[in-house]
């Protein structure tokens, strides 16, 4: 870019994904010093915004459909039978005709049948029957739309157009960190690199004998195909200087010419080999941890899901703020674990809830779901908040499933299949953290990345490098003719990923020797290492698993337990603290005496103190003329501020505001001219107890419960004093408005909104009597304790989610 002397606005730059791109605007606006226009920068896949095309109209087939139609073709075998066994089955078809349409290959013009012929095995001549059938099938369905592959696909080629055809108006032209090993983004290169003005910068230093290259394990196997396809000699590759580094010494290595590099410096490089993945997450924790401290980046290569979730434990435990913006499995989310969790809980006990309300929805799935989370919420594990963020993710992809499965019925069992499929095929991110100092990505996302730190692990064999692509519906011979990519095709990417990760400034090796209770061997790219003799370091692994398992058996300090016992305090308390200090006084103590409260996550989303907060103020604001409609068009108008357009979550809190607003506009019509949101205040026991109420008029008070009500026993044993509290400030001239006689003797009201359960629940005079003596006397027996008789404020365990917010000063959990 410095020695184009082009302007930036007039550079076109391809790059292997988004976070690269994220990494480059920050380049450029690091040497700029100052904002500056950037260039076009791409994420190769992407298409090109002005160009018109008629390509499109049909629209595009998902993958997902593409899975649920196969998956219901397959299910008609014999040897298949269900729809849960032809899944997987289908989901191994999709993905080999997804390599073949990568490979440019066009499926529809494969006889399957002729090509594999009596040479083969039964089993091979069977399934290329099937293939046959379902080639066939598959395009009358689809009705000839494109696969969400092919229209990436085309979105390159379209780009391949727009440059050979000179649309792009862009003085240079870029393709930087590919290893062209997608044939279609080959073919971009191939025309990049055929343009005056097309720069195509290759990862690594590739080096070595062409007999070398050409085998699939090499890494730079790829980008020699793609030089030879363009006509170029390796040899004529510029090597751009970056200054000194281990490049060489890895393509010796990593060649298969022998060579002894006895004592090469690699000291910088330390292999760390733990008992087992547990402990190998915790050593790259406390290497994380010392980088910090020291105030270097570090940068974390998990290859496997499992790892990243051992590691994401690992810094919680030691307060790591990590970017794990690479996501997680939808099926490991709280909310896909407990839809999961409750099919199988049904499965097992042969129940079938799931069919009954299938088919009371008309076998809608999404409806199915939502009103089993409305239904069956308190039976889940884990327990999880329909309203987090990362629940959106899975309910869109169950709303997309629901709507590709059509007009297919499923029972439990297939429909269990169906959502955990499609769970696990979705990544759910986190919002990237641009802040964090410490990321931990997977091998693709990891290229052109780097940190202070570089930490690789899961360096075992079948881990790093992964497992090679094995097609179980062809031979080998026919996969490879046919243009599926070779079997060890992963390792030859990890193995330059590998290569490239090795050249940083400090370099750590993780492996365990043990994974899942079955011994590893180690990854064969520490073993090229090892046979070329590079001196790394290991003392530094002595130290690092030192730390780690002395963590594990540090010499405890015994912790008080002693419930605190502040001088008396006699300040102004309200009422809805004073359930705090019924159920669980410690938790009254540190939010009225420590005056603490939990703050709100930034990131977490709207959740059901917002419900309750936006239905609270549509019934204050409330006009004298308000109908059903009026209500729920308010509520909906407020939840779309709160929640945004096209959100899930606001289908769920629709459906609560149509079961809310007839029960409401009944509450507003027989409490018309009430007071809302009025003060009040009572002196008892000498101190003040205040009250904000909800309602409340000369005679009644009313409160609004946006999930359960408190139950009369409750009431009458003085455990819930919020409303018969607020009645006795208005039988005591407490509010500060006329009352009427009728104050002297008040009734109580409750406006029920839970799910399910809305309602008006009412307590006539002699009841509301007999619960203002309850509260009062409570709250008498509670300050003499307290307030007057210092008595300790101590914890006690309670189920109510609502008493168990200060859990964690308590020490909850290390209590017996």
């Amino acid at each position: 870019m410095d020695e184009s002397g082009i302007d930036l606005t007039d550079m076109l730059i391809f790059l292997p994904n988004r976070r690269a791109v994220r990494s480059v605007e920050k380049m450029i606006v690091d040497k700029v010093g100052h904002a500056t226009l950037l260039p076009r920068l791409v994420p190769l896949g992407e298409g090109v915004e002005d160009i018109d095309s008629d390509e499109g109209v049909l629209g595009t087939v998902s993958t997902l459909e593409r899975v649920v139609a196969t998956a219901y073709l397959l299910s008609s075998i014999p040897t298949i039978k269900t729809i849960s066994n032809a899944l997987p089955v289908a989901r191994t078809l999709i993905t080999m005709q997804d390599y073949l349409e990568n490979s440019s290959v066009d499926i529809s013009t494969i006889d399957w049948t002729t090509l594999v012929d009596d040479k083969y095995a039964k089993h091979f001549q069977d399934k290329a029957q099937i293939l046959s059938v379902l080639s066939r099938v598959q395009n009358e369905i689809f009705g000839g739309r494109d696969t969400e592959t092919k229209r990436r696909n085309s979105d390159v080629y379209a780009w391949c157009d727009y440059l050979k055809n000179m649309n792009a108006n862009k003085s240079l032209v870029v393709v930087c960190g590919s290893t062209a090993s997608v044939p279609v983004t080959r073919d971009l290169m191939s025309v990049i690199a055929s343009l005056p003005n097309g720069r195509i910068i290759l990862p690594g230093r590739i080096f070595g004998r062409a007999e070398d290259f050409g085998l699939d394990t090499n890494p730079y196997n790829a980008e020699y195909k793609f030089l030879s396809g363009i006509g170029v000699d390796v040899s004529e590759v510029k090597e751009i200087d970056v200054g000194a580094s281990h490049i060489d010494f890895m393509n010796t290595a990593f060649s298969n010419v022998y060579s002894d590099l006895s004592g090469y410096d690699l000291s910088n490089c330390h292999l760390i080999e733990a008992a087992r993945e547990s402990e190998e997450a915790a050593a790259a924790a406390e290497i994380t941890a010392r980088a910090i401290c020291d105030k270097k980046t570090v940068l974390i290569i998990t290859p496997d899901a499992a790892g990243n979730q051992r590691l994401r434990t690992e810094f919680e435990r030691r307060n790591i703020i990590a970017d794990f913006s690479g996501g997680v499995s939808g099926a490991m989310t709280l909310v896909g674990r407990a839809i999961l969790n409750l099919f199988d809980d049904w499965i097992e006990s042969g129940e079938h809830i799931f069919e009954e309300i299938y088919a009371s929805n008309n076998f809608n799935l999404f409806d199915t779901i939502a009103e089993i989370v409305d239904k069956y919420d308190e039976n889940f594990s884990p327990r999880f908040d329909i309203e987090n963020p990362e629940s959106v993710a899975v309910w869109r992809a169950i709303k997309k499933l629901s709507d590709c499965l059509g007009e297919i019925k499923v029972g439990a069992v297939d429909a269990r299949a169906f959502i955990a499929d499609s769970l696990s095929d979705i990544r759910v991110r986190p919002p990237m953290n641009d802040a964090a100092r410490v990321t931990v990505l997977g091998t693709i996302e990891s290229r052109m990345q780097t940190a202070d730190v570089v930490i690789l692990t899961g360096l075992n064999e079948g881990m790093f490098p992964a497992m090679g692509y094995e097609n179980p519906w062809l031979p080998r011979k026919i996969s490879n003719q046919i243009g599926l990519p070779a079997l060890n095709h992963k390792v030859s990417l990890m193995a330059l990923d590998f290569m490239n990760l090795s050249c940083g400034r400090e370099i750590y090796w993780l492996r365990s020797k043990v994974s899942g209770g079955v011994q590893t061997q180690e990854s064969r790219f520490l073993s090229r290492v090892i046979v070329a003799r590079g001196a790394f370091d290991t003392d530094a692994g002595c130290d690092i698993l030192s730390a780690v398992r002395s963590r594990d058996s540090v010499e405890s300090n015994p912790l008080s337990y002693a419930n605190p016992q502040p001088s008396a305090d006699w300040s102004d308390v309200y009422v809805t603290s004073l359930e705090l200090l019924i159920h669980n006084p410690y938790a009254f103590y540190v939010r009225h005496i420590l005056d603490l409260r939990p703050k709100k996550d930034y990131w977490i989303g709207a959740d059901v103190r917002d419900f309750g907060t936006l239905v609270h103020s549509v019934l204050e604001n409330a006009p004298a003329d308000a109908t059903e409609q009026s209500l729920i068009a308010e509520m909906d108008r407020r939840a779309l501020e709160v929640l945004g357009n096209n959100n899930l979550i606001f289908y769920f809190w629709h459906r609560r505001f149509m079961e809310i607003a007839p029960i409401a506009l009944q509450m507003l019509q027989e409490t018309r001219g009430a007071f809302v949101e009025i003060e009040g205040v009572a002196n008892i026991a000498g101190r003040n107890v205040r009250a904000r109420a909800d309602r409340i008029w000369g005679g009644g008070v009313l409160d609004i419960k946006t999930g359960a009500a408190p139950n009369k026993k409750q009431l009458l044993d003085g455990t819930m004093p919020q409303l018969p509290l607020e009645a006795y400030m208005l039988q005591n001239h407490g509010f500060r408005f006329r009352t009427t006689v009728k104050s002297e003797m008040p009734i109580m009201q409750f406006l029920q909104l839970k799910s399910g359960d809305t309602k008006i629940i009412k307590y006539d005079v002699e009841e509301t009597a007999m619960a203002m003596n309850a509260a009062y006397s409570k709250v008498t027996e509670l300050f003499n304790m307290y307030s007057a008789g210092g008595a300790e404020y101590e914890y006690r365990r309670t189920g109510e989610q609502k008493y168990q917010e200060y859990d964690d000063f308590a020490r909850a959990d290390e209590r017996d």
